[in-house]
């Protein structure tokens, strides 16, 4: 019996020191646990790290429902949380340099060997956080929701239009009111007629159910958008060296390989929405060609607002590599 229960003793010392090892992350997103960026990006980090550590990271996911996305940064910082899923545009109150770079073209070797990278993460750092990837979320950025056809120019006019700071400057420029908005408002917003659409990314309109609620679609697409993975800087540190390894490197490769997955997606989802009865509505011509400008150059004032010297730093960065109209 003693020999027994010392061998037993022995296995669940073994069991609980391994257990203690093995890194267990409190993640939050910004999008709905079953969106399409939750799924395609933040579960795909998820499982990538999770195998390259061989389990030693794992990670458990919470979503908007637990803390609001414009108020997710600073739980993260003080490490009441690990990592963040998040768009830089909802957290402009603390910082614009997340927000800015969706001025920058997206070419992930470039922003990684021009230092652009490396210069974000050193803003994150000074508040706390470590930068993990910056994601693009495609080869282009953005579209509007309607409930209505565009019928002239200003293309926008008199519609209230929910988005976040990011698109404010093409909703303004083309005539329309922004609304500030999380996207799982979005659809209750559009069913009681409070916003006449959305301004939103290229995927997940399905999975958020707005062609119940909207039957229009915007065309062209516009400018570049990227999400960002972020960590508490101290519990980074914390980390063995290779755990930090793998969550940066599976970072960098998410960075690089997520482009061309969410191209297709996007073309699949616009063929399932028109076969749920959604259609294409396409900008005044006139308007179309304005709207890289517009949404460029009003991020990179955005972020000049929030955050002046280390933007105007971004830019020069992106100016002086052509990464930037």
């Amino acid at each position: 019996m003693n020999s027994t229960f010392k061998t037993l003793s022995l296995a669940a010392l073994v069991l609980a020191c391994g257990q203690a090892a093995a890194s267990d992350l409190r993640m939050l997103t910004s999008y709905t646990t079953t969106s399409a960026y939750t799924r395609e990006v933040a579960e795909r980090y998820i499982d990538m790290v999770e195998s390259a550590s061989d389990g030693e990271i794992s990670f458990n996911l919470s979503g908007p429902d637990v803390v609001p996305p414009f108020e997710q940064l600073e739980p993260v910082s003080a490490g009441v949380f690990d990592v963040l899923y998040t768009h830089g545009a909802y957290h402009t109150n603390t910082t614009g340099v997340g927000a800015a770079m969706d001025s920058v073209f997206v070419d992930p070797a470039k922003v990684r060997e021009s230092g652009l990278w490396n210069f974000i993460d050193g803003h994150y750092n000074e508040l706390g956080i470590k930068l993990l990837a910056i994601v693009p979320l495609g080869s282009s950025g953005f579209q509007y929701v309607l409930k209505e056809p565009i019928e002239g120019s200003p293309s926008l006019e008199g519609r209230r239009l929910r988005g976040s700071p990011s698109y404010s400057s093409v909703t303004q420029g083309m005539g329309g009111t922004p609304v500030l908005m999380s996207s799982g408002d979005v659809y209750s917003a559009l069913d009681r007629n409070v916003i006449d659409g959305a301004a939103w990314g290229l995927n997940g309109v399905k999975d958020l159910g707005w062609y119940e609620v909207a039957d229009y679609f915007t065309k062209p697409t516009f400018g570049q958008t990227y999400t960002y993975l972020l960590m508490s800087l101290n519990k980074f540190e914390a980390l063995p060296e290779g755990e930090q390894t793998a969550l940066l490197e599976q970072g960098q490769a998410l960075e690089t390989e997520i482009v061309p997955i969410l191209d297709q997606l996007a073309v699949d989802e616009w063929a399932a929405l028109e076969e749920l009865g959604m259609q294409a509505t396409h900008f005044a011509p006139e308007d179309a060609e304005r709207l890289d400008a517009l949404v460029t150059e009003g991020i990179w004032q955005l972020g000049l607002e929030k955050s002046p010297e280390a933007v105007a730093r971004m830019r020069e960065i992106a100016e002086q590599h052509g990464m930037t109209p």
